[in-house]
């Protein structure tokens, strides 16, 4: 029986992290943003895949997991954070800022790459 167990426990990780995905969708709005324009990115890569090679697109899936990633630690901190200090507190507010900052580090940076990558290409197809 024990071996029955450790067998599928691997798999209720799985469970585990599917509600964490979907509890922050359903409570944080920044995450829907960042889920929505990374599926639109990845629709006009698809339209451009004439010009788009392996590495565009691994660079692109990448790029779009690393912001999603990161935006869930992001909600996890800030979550954490209001466990831990139950009123206003100067470092908990500084926490939350700097894992705010962090995101917004990788989104723009995200953006930036999206368009070395997408801006040739769409000049390519309307020359």
């Amino acid at each position: 029986m024990e071996k029955r167990k450790k067998k599928w426990a691997w798999l209720k990780k799985f469970g585990y992290a599917f509600r964490g995905l979907f509890t922050s969708l359903k409570e944080e709005t920044s995450l829907v943003v960042h889920a929505v324009i990374g599926i639109i990115v990845l629709i006009v890569a698809a339209l451009l895949h004439k010009q788009m090679n392996p590495i565009d697109w691994a660079i692109i899936i990448l790029v779009i997991g690393i912001v999603i990633g990161m935006e869930l630690l992001n909600t996890a901190i800030e979550n954490l954070v209001d466990i831990v200090a139950f009123k206003y507190n100067y470092n908990a507010k500084k926490i939350k800022d700097i894992s705010a900052a962090a995101t917004l580090v990788l989104t723009v940076t995200s953006v930036i790459v999206g368009l070395i990558i997408f801006i040739p290409k769409i000049i390519a197809v309307f020359s």
